[in-house]
């Protein structure tokens, strides 16, 4: 499954959060997803799509786009919404 987002924050701290959400088994898409016997945390990957250096209203146009593009909307993908 994909998972599309922004951040102001490195991907590495990022990314870190995610992992701490598994561990953690807290209530996040990316935990739950993670969390079942069918999966383990090593099955997780992380890529940067592009670094932008916009505005918060850029960075939303951009993540909606690719995540529409990609269709990352649960069901089929980790996005709560579009």
């Amino acid at each position: 499954m994909i998972f599309i987002g922004g951040t102001a924050r490195s991907l590495v701290l990022h990314f870190a959060k995610h992992l701490a959400d598994i561990c953690h088994n807290r209530s996040k898409p990316v935990a739950q997803h993670f969390n079942p016997a069918s999966h383990a945390i090593v099955d997780i990957r992380v890529k940067g799509l592009s670094q932008v250096q916009w505005d918060s209203f850029h960075h939303k146009h951009m993540d909606l786009h690719i995540i529409q593009r990609l269709g990352t909307i649960s069901p089929g993908g980790l996005n709560e919404k579009g």
